[in-house]
């Protein structure tokens, strides 16, 4: 529970500057998969359904890809191009996280496997562990 704190209190730090945008908040997550034994690279080449914003790798062995939104994009029930972008990846890529730092859920082969929300974004990040499986 400690990685998850201390990620939830860089990201707290990184939204009180009020300067933060989307790309703001790649370090944490780069911190957070680096706890984990894992190696997150921001801004990977593309592949052919787009460019997620992470490839997680363990040695020389792709586990999977991220796609991170701003903290106040929902990822569920999303809409327009973030709705076709995600359509894509989960078509694409047998190992998908698709997060906005606060809601985490977790794809394979396309299909929601776990949901966890682990903060929410009320009168700034408040922690909120809640794990749902699908």
């Amino acid at each position: 529970m400690t990685l998850i704190f201390d990620f939830v209190s860089k990201v707290q730090a990184i939204q009180k500057t009020g300067a933060a945008t989307e790309h703001s908040y790649r370090s944490a997550f780069e911190s957070l998969f680096a706890s984990l034994g894992a190696t997150a690279l921001n801004e990977p080449k593309r592949v052919k359904c787009g460019a997620p914003d992470f490839i997680v790798s363990q040695g020389e062995i792709v586990i999977g890809h991220v796609e991170a939104k701003d903290l106040h994009i929902p990822i569920r029930g999303m809409k327009d191009s973030n709705k076709a972008q995600q359509e894509r990846y989960r078509a694409a890529l047998p190992n998908l996280i698709y997060t906005n730092g606060l809601d985490w859920d977790f794809y394979r082969d396309g299909n929601l496997t776990a949901s966890v929300s682990i903060a929410n974004l009320v009168m700034g990040i408040i922690p909120e562990p809640r794990v749902r499986t699908h």
